[in-house]
């Protein structure tokens, strides 16, 4: 009976020794074939703990609730990194990419962005304000009650985002696309809006137009205006009609 447990023993050990042998081989030639393999490319992961450069990679980082006002942060990657009642003022992004970046309450006013990357971007109550936005994109965003007054957003794709009650108020806007985005309640008054802007299909549900020149701008057609907060002072395009809605009434 001693001799039967034993052997028993044995095997089982001897069991446990090949099962770990297998696995250790498995795990061996599965590292060999995917450092070797074409197909397969590994991404080195951000150093969330890199020092505050030009190029830093923060991408997927937690940035929230930081002072870096002034920085130069040109040609960095922030994509889906959380900035998130960060303080950015002054700060340069040229060239950055922000992609689905979490800008919720962050202050980026004054910021250098020309050729920044924006698309998916999250944003509430932000600061954009004072900000040159000079061949950005914006397209898909989400954000809605940011400040964009005195901006310069310029050459910009604004496309089927989500700008509901921004302020565009005293913004230079030239060049830009805010086709098939949301526009409700947004207030555009003080704006200078230069061709060639398009606003096709863009939803203008209270839009604050009253004494901006749309006269140049693309797509817009009837349907749009009678939604829109405009008044005698709006000029319209070419063979458009002001609406008799106009102007909106206080309680809108």
């Amino acid at each position: 009976m001693h001799g039967v447990i034993r052997i028993s023993s044995r095997m089982n050990y001897k069991n446990s020794l090949d099962s770990a042998l297998r696995c250790m081989i498995a795990f061996l030639l599965a590292a060999v074939f995917f450092s070797s393999s074409p197909f397969v490319a590994f991404e080195a992961n951000a150093s969330c703990s890199s020092a505050a450069n030009p190029g830093v990679d923060w991408q997927g980082c937690r940035k929230r609730n930081l002072i870096m006002a002034d920085f130069d942060f040109s040609g960095s990657n922030f994509a889906k990194t959380d900035l998130s009642s960060s303080d950015l003022r002054g700060a340069t992004l040229t060239g950055s990419d922000m992609t689905k970046a979490n800008l919720v309450r962050a202050s980026l006013m004054g910021v250098k962005a020309d050729k920044t990357n924006f698309t998916g971007v999250i944003a509430y109550r932000t600061d954009f304000s004072g900000s040159n936005f000079s061949g950005s994109n914006f397209s898909k965003a989400e954000i809605i009650r940011a400040d964009f007054t005195k901006s310069i957003i310029a050459n910009t794709n604004m496309s089927k985002g989500e700008f509901s009650r921004a302020n565009f108020s005293g913004a230079v806007v030239t060049g830009v696309s805010f086709d098939y985005s949301n526009l409700a309640r947004s207030d555009f008054r003080g704006s200078k809006i230069n061709a060639p802007v398009s606003m096709k299909g863009s939803f203008l549900f209270l839009t604050r137009l009253e004494g901006i020149d749309l006269s140049k701008v693309e797509g817009l057609e009837d349907w749009q205006l009678q939604m829109a907060c405009g008044d005698a002072t709006t000029k319209l395009p070419e063979g458009m009609e002001r609406p008799e809605n106009w102007p909106c009434t206080e309680e809108s």
